[in-house]
């Protein structure tokens, strides 16, 4: 990987659907070049996919949450993290180090959605939520 790769993946990191004939302006490549090079970076696995933002609050969304969790059980931790990653609300389930064993990303209709959200995951453990104020 080269200067100009790395110019591509910031390119593409700020704007996954840059056409490759803007990006090759910058980089002083043709498009060609340039989607020869994506393609090398897919391939090696650098690139993994592209995703989508979208704007939330637009679909309803009016809280967003994060929620460590501490498991009661280590036996359940799979479980949990299996039934807790599934469910519509989470953006992000994460398992991490220390007192609590996930961290959850969720994005809520409002509080009462939030509300049972956590009712519904403390069979698993205790949560400890911290509500996005701004992003």
């Amino acid at each position: 990987m080269d200067n100009i790769d790395t110019e591509i993946l910031q390119m593409l990191r700020r704007n996954s659907r840059e056409s490759f004939a803007a990006i090759g302006k910058k980089v002083e490549l043709s498009a060609p070049a340039v989607g020869k090079r994506v393609k090398l970076l897919e391939e090696k696995g650098i690139i993994l996919g592209y995703s989508l933002k979208i704007n939330h609050e637009k679909l309803g969304v009016a809280t967003k949450a994060y929620i460590n969790l501490r498991i009661h059980q280590s036996s359940t931790l799979r479980t949990a993290y299996n039934q807790i990653y599934h469910q519509e609300q989470v953006q992000r389930c994460d398992r991490i180090t220390g007192e609590d064993s996930l961290c959850i990303l969720g994005y809520f209709k409002n509080n009462q959605d939030l509300i049972t959200f956590i009712e519904r995951i403390s069979q698993y453990g205790i949560p400890t939520t911290s509500i996005i104020l701004e992003s």
